[in-house]
């Protein structure tokens, strides 16, 4: 969606900076705040770089009101990515016909109200850009475990590190620029801080592989594609797949849920031959669908879940949801402390239960 935008100050002219948030967000409860996860495009239309110096999250209903996140151009700087340039780490300016893609995160604490409306005042070159106020989603789902036991490690699962390769997963499918990733999680089984025993090459060798796939709601399935072969595990130059990595193979074995509501379920790097669901079939929460593997884009035996807005391999909006019943697990103590309707962050390690 596009925004208007004021510009205070005396200025003669408006600053020539687009601003927009493309997808509004939905907040989610997790670990004592409420997550708004976002972002914020910044196109400059002069043919001057223009540099980006702070930006404070307001709430729209109570506009008077302290910020309810103000970032730092420095903070900026790990938050904010500069189309066709690598990441820095300090923040450059953004460059004249130049788009700067800022990943923003709001916490908004428990027992405070999640606003209707967020408004950004963004101080940029020598004046402030003030766009209009973006709606905040209200309604997530409530969905079930993906997989059983213990030892799971949430890995790239929502948060802000510029490392994420999830959070920052920007991608064009047909003109269009989205982040099914935004929310999405890689889960792993982590055992004395190793995710396997043995061969580190064989896909065998790593816990999580051949562990059962539960459907996280009552659902139909609308794709099932199998076939892919697993990869010899391996990651950075070590990572040699078994077959090339196209847009078609890219989440390999894969299954795809209909949740309702124009929302789906993603379920990538399945194992050959697991599936235990074919298109058309309706499944209960907790059923099995099929077994964790290696196939597609997997540097180790693993399940990417993300839930979007759209049935097809990254052309979707990554969403919220929240899982009925987890605990998170101490990895020092291994103490576990029960959660119910929440969504795990990114690193933290979930007892699903037997």
């Amino acid at each position: 969606m596009s925004q208007r935008t004021v510009l205070e100050g005396a200025a003669p002219w408006p600053i020539q900076v687009s601003a927009m948030v493309p997808h509004a967000p939905s907040a989610f409860p997790s670990e004592g705040a409420q997550h708004l996860f976002y972002e914020v495009h910044l196109t400059n239309f002069s043919g001057s770089p223009i540099p980006l110096r702070r930006l404070d999250v307001i709430n729209g209903d109570a506009p008077a009101a302290a910020p309810l996140a103000s970032f730092s151009a420095e903070a900026l700087a790990a938050l904010t990515r500069t189309v066709g340039h690598e990441d820095r780490a300090a923040l450059m300016p953004i460059p004249a016909g130049g788009t700067q893609i800022v990943f923003v995160e709001v916490k908004i604490r428990e027992g405070q109200a999640v606003p209707r409306h967020l408004v950004h005042r963004i101080s940029i070159g020598d004046g402030t850009i003030v766009m209009a106020a973006i709606p905040v989603r209200r309604a997530v789902k409530l969905l079930g475990r993906p997989v059983a036991g213990g030892d799971w490690i949430a890995a790239d699962g929502p948060g802000s590190d510029p490392d994420n390769h999830h959070r920052r997963g920007l991608f064009i499918s047909n003109g269009s620029l989205t982040d099914s990733r935004r929310l999405a999680i890689d889960w792993k089984v982590i055992r004395n801080g190793q995710s396997y025993s043995g061969d580190a090459h064989a896909a065998a060798s790593y816990f999580a592989y051949g562990r059962p796939l539960l459907a996280v709601g009552d659902a139909k399935v609308v794709r099932a594609e199998d076939g892919h072969p697993d990869n010899p595990a391996g990651h950075g130059a070590d990572f040699h797949p078994a077959e090339p990595i196209t847009i078609d193979n890219v989440g390999g074995n894969l299954i795809v849920l209909d949740l309702g509501d124009g929302q789906y379920a993603h379920y990538f790097h399945l194992k050959t031959g697991s599936f235990r669901v074919r298109v058309g079939d309706h499944v209960r929460k907790g059923q099995v669908i099929g077994a964790i593997g290696a196939s597609g884009d997997a540097r180790e035996p693993h399940v990417h879940l993300e839930v979007t807005d759209a049935r097809e391999t990254l052309a979707g909006e990554g969403l919220p949801y929240v899982i009925d019943h987890y605990s998170v697990m101490d990895p020092k103590t291994g103490v576990r402390s029960p959660r119910s309707g929440q969504l795990p962050l990114d690193g933290m390690i979930i007892d699903f239960g037997t």
